[in-house]
């Protein structure tokens, strides 16, 4: 799989996307107690094969290298931006969705 990637000038300019600050206003307006579990929404792999969906690359511990030091790239850690925070009412649980 050619996954598109995502560079950081493009993630800067991704509009209509959660900041911290819009992460922070839902942490209030919701009073979600520190306890609460946060979970991402699952999208299937169609979204980054069929509709081009990108993912911004970062290397961390589990990154390998091949014998002459380079990064292997497809070991790489993949993000996509998130899109916002849901709340639902029975739930003391952050969901955010990856789409709308």
């Amino acid at each position: 799989m050619d996954l598109k990637k995502i560079s950081k000038e493009e993630l800067d300019n991704y509009d209509d996307y959660l900041t911290v600050g819009d992460l922070k206003e839902f942490l209030y307006k919701h009073s979600l107690p520190n306890s609460s579990k946060v979970v991402i929404q699952r999208v299937e792999d169609v979204y980054y094969d069929k509709h081009q969906w990108g993912v911004y690359l970062k290397e961390d511990e589990h990154t390998f290298k091949d014998d002459n030091s380079n990064i292997v790239e497809s070991s790489l850690a993949q993000y996509h931006p998130a899109f916002c925070c849901v709340k639902y009412d029975e739930d003391d649980v952050l969901f955010i969705n990856l789409h709308y």
